[in-house]
């Protein structure tokens, strides 16, 4: 490759206004599409030149010439793999329809897969490089979740035991005199874990937040999350005296799934921590203990039932809101790490009523407040944004639908 040839042809384009800046990163995200195929191609060539010569190591190669980790060199290699296995995926990031890190989410839910398995997700290979050129990253990922639950045989249980005999924990100091705590779960602890801690968050801090708190809305979070971890492991009964630390966990699932628990074609089910492959039988067993709020939706996606609360107090509308809501209303933000916003300001008479709620992130919620963003909410939760030169954007009603 000629690296001096490319240099002129990458300066040539003009940035005059918003359009043309526009049209050069949609011709960047395709040349990086052919940049990752091109990549693709060379890291497949080193293996079968392993394979030739023992003394090559493909992965220190890798590393050592685009100056990246032996755990990068081994991910490409997986992404390798997955083109060679799924040849439609590989001819869309020829194209440069698309680009690796969507060949990346494929490689990552092939690893929880046996082998029959994998040869079922290589079927799925037109509908996949499809959905890696139009969709982003999360709706992707999603897409990727629906076909692999379609097509385990188990159910993921399988993989549910794999990933609990990788749970590990470690902890140690920092440079700044910090005791860190870094752990790996499995996706059903995890999500035990992090409703427990969600809970306790609300309950200990709905009231009043302590005086050193960082205003930062992401900051604060983590650090109330902290000192709500710091109170469960010490055992502080007066800050766990407001109410039960039962975990706070809500998971969407379709009505067939949830009462035969046999997944099917449109199966839904949904606990919005991006996991892949968490067991219908796990989820009915919380559901049967009392773990977990189950929402079962019909076939079109509306809500039928909305676990045993009716009242909307302030920890039930949110829960209503998570139901609906699985990000930032304007973008993919991850809804626990947004702001529920009143569409009339609370300050200006707005209600606190769960139809002129919804969440958005720290972003948009300064553009709405600081920005002059307008928003308006229908009655069927469509939202219309309007942008101080007048220029709007509607967002379609939210589906409770996983996928």
């Amino acid at each position: 490759m000629d690296v001096g040839v490319l240099r002129p042809l990458i300066a040539a384009g003009g940035l005059s206004d918003a359009a043309a800046c526009r049209a050069e990163l949609v011709a960047i995200g395709v040349v990086r599409g052919l940049l990752d195929a091109r990549e693709v191609e060379v890291v497949a060539r080193l293996d079968v030149l392993a394979e030739a010569d023992h003394a090559l190591f493909a992965q220190g190669v890798i590393a050592d010439a685009a100056r990246v980790t032996l755990g990068h060199a081994e991910r490409l290699r997986d992404r390798a793999t997955v083109c060679a296995a799924i040849p439609e995926l590989a001819g869309a990031l020829s194209a440069g329809a698309t680009t690796g890190d969507r060949v990346d989410i494929v490689a990552r839910a092939a690893n929880g897969l046996n082998t029959s398995e994998r040869a079922l997700l290589a079927g799925h290979g037109q509908q996949l490089a499809r959905a890696a050129g139009e969709q982003t990253a999360s709706g992707f990922r999603k897409t990727v979740e629906h076909v692999v639950r379609r097509l385990r045989a188990d159910d993921g249980l399988a993989r549910l035991e794999q990933q609990r005999r990788m749970a590990r924990l470690r902890w140690f100091t920092d440079g700044d005199g910090m005791w860190c705590l870094n752990g790996r779960f499995d996706p059903a602890s995890g999500a035990r874990l992090e409703g427990r801690l969600r809970n306790l968050t609300d309950q200990q801090f709905s009231k009043a937040t302590p005086a050193h708190c960082p205003s930062d809305p992401i900051d604060k979070q983590q650090h109330l999350a902290a000192l709500a971890l710091t109170n469960l492991l010490l055992g502080d009964d007066t800050a766990t005296s407001t109410g039960s630390g039962a975990p706070d966990v809500t998971v969407i699932i379709d009505a067939e799934t949830f009462l035969t628990g046999h997944p099917h074609q449109g199966t839904v089910c949904d606990i919005g921590l991006g996991h892949y492959g968490l067991p219908t039988e796990t989820i009915r067993r919380w559901a049967c203990i009392g773990t977990l709020t189950p929402v079962v939706v019909a076939a079109d996606g509306v809500r039928i039932m909305l676990g045993r609360e009716t009242r909307l107090a302030n920890r039930a509308q949110r829960r209503a809101l998570r139901v609906l809501y699985r990000s930032c209303a304007l973008c993919d933000i991850p809804f626990d790490h947004c702001q529920i916003h009143h569409i009339n300001w609370y300050t200006l008479g707005g209600l606190t009523d769960i139809d002129a709620l919804i969440p958005i992130c720290n972003r948009h919620h300064h553009l709405v407040h600081e920005g002059g963003w307008q928003l308006h909410l229908a009655p069927n939760r469509t939202l219309t944004t309007t942008l101080p030169d007048q220029t709007t954007m509607t967002h379609a009603p939210p589906n409770a639908h996983a996928a």
